[in-house]
């Protein structure tokens, strides 16, 4: 399906200027990113891969030029951006250069929609609408290392090289099954970044369940030593777990020590997790034990209403069928956790708004409800 392109790779002002130039032309560029997150809290950009209708290049950001040109092209409205599962890519280009595209196509989402199946990858989209085996060969492959190899190159052009054939052919698969504005409408959300602010959230929310055994005054403790982990690993650029790992901050919110000579007693704490942060630490505990009595503390779990499970079985079986009639998966629509929700009562659910709340979201909240009224036996 792909005609062969000339493949470029970029290093110098001129060249970039002159692909900038000629991409903000096209009806749409496909991107991809490699990156490097091993000693790091923020990804470190090492190759940019971009491919328009007529060309594949890939652009050398650890080279003297200035990617400012990058910046407007991808800030524009046009053209459109195409991208397989687009999540990563974005929080690598929004830390890289400030931006995110506020128009894409993400291809990964859009199979999900084609009944490809939930977060099938490039290779295996590529191979099933393209009729092309990719290489596997340079997965591993060091991409801050400088000079890389031509096969190198090519194989990173890969990942860009099908994305306007695969944009294409799912762009009529969803026309075709009226869910074009489906596709959009999750795009984006990943457009407004919001999936990418998620993640110091999420860092958080895995201590507080690792602790939810603990009684207030340790909740309260292990949440100021999250939060002051994420601030420390973004201001250190390290990651979260360099700077305490999670068993080790479960221990500390378990013992609370107030002084450097106790903090350095407990298991998993290092010499130098004591000499070089150790005074942050105590503060952080310090804050917490301050601020325990009125922090909510995370309830433990407890076995739910035999009459909200039975509910949320029929309403996750209904939306089985529903999705299975569809072609969908399920987990596009919805996860089991958001229909225990919504039998439990819950209305702020995604399931309940846009496309989902029209597909099935509607008639889930139908059954949940009309079984709320149903008299007690």
């Amino acid at each position: 399906m792909r005609v062969d392109a000339p493949q470029i790779y970029i290093d110098t002002q001129a060249e970039l200027d002159a692909l900038v130039a000629e991409a903000s032309a096209a009806p749409w560029i496909a991107l991809d990113t490699e990156f490097e997150r091993v000693r790091t809290f923020f990804p470190r950009l090492c190759l940019l891969q971009i491919a328009t209708p007529e060309r594949a290049a890939c652009i050398d950001p650890l080279g003297d030029i200035s990617l400012a040109g990058v910046n407007v092209l991808l800030s524009s409205g046009a053209p459109l951006k195409i991208f397989h599962a687009a999540r990563q890519d974005l929080e690598v280009l929004q830390h890289a250069l400030d931006v995110l595209p506020d128009v894409l196509f993400d291809t990964q989402i859009a199979a999900a929609l084609c009944g490809y199946g939930e977060q099938v990858g490039y290779a295996q989209l590529v191979k099933e609408i393209c009729g092309v085996e990719l290489s596997k060969a340079y997965t591993r492959t060091t991409w801050c290392r400088r000079p890389l190899q031509e096969q190198e190159i090519c194989y990173a052009l890969d990942d860009v090289h099908y994305l306007g054939d695969l944009y294409r052919h799912l762009s009529e698969r969803l026309e075709q099954h009226g869910r074009t504005g489906w596709a959009e409408e999750d795009c984006a959300v990943l457009a407004r970044g919001e999936t990418i602010e998620s993640g110091a959230a999420s860092a958080v929310n895995r201590v507080l369940r690792a602790c939810h055994s603990l009684d207030q005054a340790g909740q309260s403790v292990a949440h100021a030593l999250a939060l002051w982990r994420e601030r420390a690993a973004r201001r250190r650029d390290r990651p979260r777990e360099w700077l305490l790992g999670l068993d080790t901050i479960v221990e500390i919110a378990r013992h609370r020590p107030s002084n450097l000579s106790q903090l350095g007693q407990l298991a998993g704490v290092e010499v130098s997790t004591v000499t070089h942060r150790g005074q942050e630490i105590l503060d952080a505990i310090e804050q917490g034990r301050a601020g325990a009595q009125d922090y909510t503390p995370l309830q433990r779990s407890v076995r739910p209403d035999p009459a909200v499970k039975a509910l949320g079985n029929r309403l996750w079986k209904h939306l089985g069928e529903l999705c299975m009639q569809a072609g969908l998966p399920t987990a596009s629509v919805a996860r089991r956790d958001d229909i225990r929700a919504l039998a439990a009562g819950e209305r702020d659910l995604r399931l309940l708004q846009g496309w989902r709340r029209e597909f099935a979201g509607n008639t889930l909240l139908d059954l949940a409800e009309r079984a709320g009224e149903e008299p007690a036996c």
